[in-house]
């Protein structure tokens, strides 16, 4: 490709790398992608020399009324999308650029124009970095990075090619004219700077640590619709979701780093008031947490006569949801992050202040309470009025479904034994479906109970609490995640929005809240070569944002000393390792001198002499031999080869026209001979000849295209050869 042409296309390349990162990072519009689209495959064709024209005529299209014109219309709509639009400075702003940049394509004529083109270009990536931190980031920087080095180098060479700036014929050059072609050692050079400009760029990542504020930061994000998270819950509303794959949160374990358990509850909130057909809190009071000065929030203090169960620690990676609960295992004891305040509801939701506009990173320890082995065999439990009072609630006409539960656990002896009873008769006479569409029954748990017996995890959590409280034991409705997905290659749940769950938590009087869940548990299907690969992906995201997008000053510290330390230990090894090494060596030519001294006197000094004299002569070799690669007269083996070959060809091509050279015969002498012997092929032998010489006995390298007219002199001397027999 020509380097006029290579210079355009390179142009046309940087644009749509930068406008592919903003259309990927979802900040332009449909209708302008489409736009902006078509123009920049108009002048990639236009540049690759298709025959199509714009509408705009070039005098027009270069002048400067029409550029200022567009400009300040641009302008102009930039102000409207930020005052009535979209009314934030980054959305308009990336409106505004990707209008400039389809108008500067249109009116692409001068070489200040390009300059414009570039400085749009790095704008619209820096901007693609500040609406995105997802991992294909990483490709088009790269891309991005790539197509800019190509494009200011030709950008210069170009510019130095032209006449006025153009060097004498006679003076070496380093690159060829605007009219030669790109040859591969152009190509290399070229994407070894961008190599080593990238490798500058991981240095800076280094000394920069990331910060989350800034002129180009969003106000705001778009946050994940998460149904079932707010104040009331209708009946129904888990099931909408229940195929929706996208990614709420990653939790890991870091006191279980090889194998997670087979079922996570994460508990969101809790409901204790149901009407009928939906669920919401009488209360919804929160109390805000305590920072202790290690920057953990305590969310509840001990003193339970429960036993409780192991602490289980958990590491989330929330992405950015439309709500302010936070997910954690039941129950939380502890909770930190980067956040400035926390807040807890008066059933155990954790809460942040506000709904996070970007993803969060937070831990949190939890126990979860145990029964008491004397509530276990209680005939009775004593519960307190308030506890009656909230959570024995019932709506109106449920005389169905008390009669369902008396029946259930007429034999039950104890509550115990009447909470297992409920649970099985569910367990085991419902089928689980999510097909089961109550939203339009005015009584949609009797339709669950007594007509479809089908539904999913919200009619099987509020039947049983209904039933349950039918017979006086206080219960309440979770809602939350069930995470069943684990990741094998990074050690961690992954929790989608099908992943919505509702369980059930019973009250006893001494060992508190107990997690309860009634819905069956479906049948898993063993994972497909694609979803290991998928697994493998969302496992690279997640270091992605751990390394890259959270990569802050205390990382920075951890990184230094962990380089510092590493250095240490191995320089001590290696102290380690060189002195003993010397001590043994030491002691080996202690040993050998005086055996061989004890033995002949001559042959202990030329066993101590000859390794020095073969010490300098290697030193000497390989000084001359630097000397002989540093030189500019060293010849250069690969292209002298070429044409040496070539004009063998050549001496072989004459033979077979019968004329033949002596070893006492001269090039120049050969080509005198052929001038006489055969006339026509007189001016190819001759320009073949000279390049020959040139190669074979010049300091100067044969050019690529020298090598190539070369190829083509023997060719002709061959179809010669052909035309004279026929």
């Amino acid at each position: 490709m020509p380097f006029e042409q290579a210079f355009k296309f390179s142009a046309v390349l940087l644009s749509a790398v930068a406008f592919v990162g903003l259309f990927l990072a979802r900040g332009i519009p449909a209708w302008l992608a489409m736009v902006t689209t078509a123009l920049m495959l108009l002048t990639l064709m236009q540049t690759t020399g298709w025959p199509v024209r714009l509408r705009i005529k070039p005098s027009l299209s270069a002048s400067s009324a029409l550029w200022n014109g567009l400009l300040i219309s641009a302008f102009l709509l930039f102000l409207v999308d930020v005052s009535v639009l979209s009314q934030e400075l980054l959305p308009a702003g990336v409106h505004f650029l990707v209008i400039l940049l389809g108008i500067k394509l249109v009116t692409l004529h001068e070489r200040r124009d390009y300059r414009q083109l570039y400085a749009i270009c790095l704008m619209a990536i820096l901007a693609s970095a500040a609406l995105t931190t997802e991992v294909w980031y990483i490709s088009i920087f790269l891309l991005y990075l790539l197509a800019a080095v190509w494009t200011l180098l030709l950008y210069n060479l170009t510019g130095k090619a032209s006449p006025s700036l153009a060097a004498p014929a006679s003076s070496p050059q380093l690159v060829p004219p605007a009219s030669r072609r790109i040859t591969s050692r152009f190509f290399w050079l070229t994407n070894g700077i961008a190599l080593s400009t990238f490798m500058l760029t991981l240095m800076i990542f280094f000394l920069l640590p990331r910060i989350s504020v800034g002129i180009l930061q969003k106000s705001r994000g778009e946050g994940l619709k998460t149904t079932g998270f707010s104040e009331q819950v209708d009946l129904g509303m888990i099931g909408s979701v229940k195929e929706d794959p996208q990614i709420v949160m990653r939790v890991e374990l870091p006191d279980q780093p090889t194998s997670g358990k087979s079922r996570l509850y994460l508990r969101g909130l809790a409901f204790d008031h149901y009407n009928g057909r939906s669920w919401s809190s009488g209360s919804r009071n929160r109390r805000s947490l305590g920072l202790s000065a290690d920057g953990t929030f305590a969310v509840r203090s001990g003193g339970s006569r429960a036993p409780l169960s192991e602490p289980l620690r958990q590491d989330i990676l929330l992405e950015a949801l439309d709500t302010s609960v936070l997910f954690a295992a039941p129950f939380a004891e502890y909770v930190s992050g980067e956040f400035i305040g926390m807040q807890v509801d008066g059933m155990a939701g954790l809460h942040l202040t506000y709904p996070s506009s970007s993803r969060i990173r937070y831990s949190v320890i939890s126990r979860e309470r145990q029964i008491m082995t004397d509530e276990q065999v209680a005939p009775e439990l004593d519960y307190s009025s308030s506890v009656r009072d909230r959570y024995l609630q019932l709506p109106e006409a449920s005389d169905q479904v008390a009669e369902l539960a008396h029946h259930v656990t007429d034999r039950a002896a104890t509550p115990y034994e009447k909470i297992s009873a409920v649970l099985r008769h569910l367990s085991s006479n419902y089928h689980y479906s999510l097909d089961a569409d109550t939203t339009t029954s005015s009584r949609p748990i009797d339709d669950f109970l007594f007509t479809r017996k089908t539904g999913y995890c919200e009619h099987y959590a509020t039947a049983m609490v209904l039933m349950l409280r039918s017979i006086g034991i206080p219960a309440r409705l979770v809602t939350g995640f069930l995470a069943t997905e684990w990741n094998d290659f990074g050690g961690y749940y992954t929790v989608r929005q099908r992943d919505a769950h509702a369980w059930v938590e019973v009250y006893y009087p001494h060992s508190g809240w107990i997690t309860m869940d009634p819905t069956p548990a479906g049948a898993l299907t063993p994972p497909s070569m694609w979803d290991t690969f998928r697994r493998l992906g969302e496992s690279f995201r997640l270091h992605w944002d751990r390394v890259f997008i959270r990569y802050s000053a205390r990382d920075q510290l951890a990184v230094v000393q962990s380089i510092r330390e590493g250095g240490d230990s191995a320089r001590d090894v290696l102290s380690q390792w060189t002195t003993a090494f010397g001590v043994a060596a030491s002691q080996l030519m202690h040993e050998l001198g005086t055996r061989a001294r004890a033995a002949n006197p001559i042959i202990f000094w030329l066993v101590a002499v000859l390794p020095g004299l073969g010490l300098a002569c290697l030193i000497l070799v390989i000084r001359d031999q630097w000397r002989y690669r540093r030189s500019p007269d060293r010849p250069l083996a690969r292209k002298q080869q070429q044409i040496v070959q070539h004009y063998k060809k050549m001496l072989k091509i004459a033979a077979r026209r019968g004329i033949n050279t002596r070893p006492s015969m001269t090039p120049t002498e050969f080509t005198q001979v052929v001038g006489r012997e055969w006339t026509e092929a007189e001016s190819t032998v001759a320009g073949l000849t000279a390049l020959y010489c040139r190669g074979r006995f010049s300091s100067s390298s044969l050019s690529g295209e020298e090598l190539t007219q070369a190829v083509d002199q023997i060719n002709a001397l061959r179809r010669l050869v052909r035309t004279t027999r026929q």
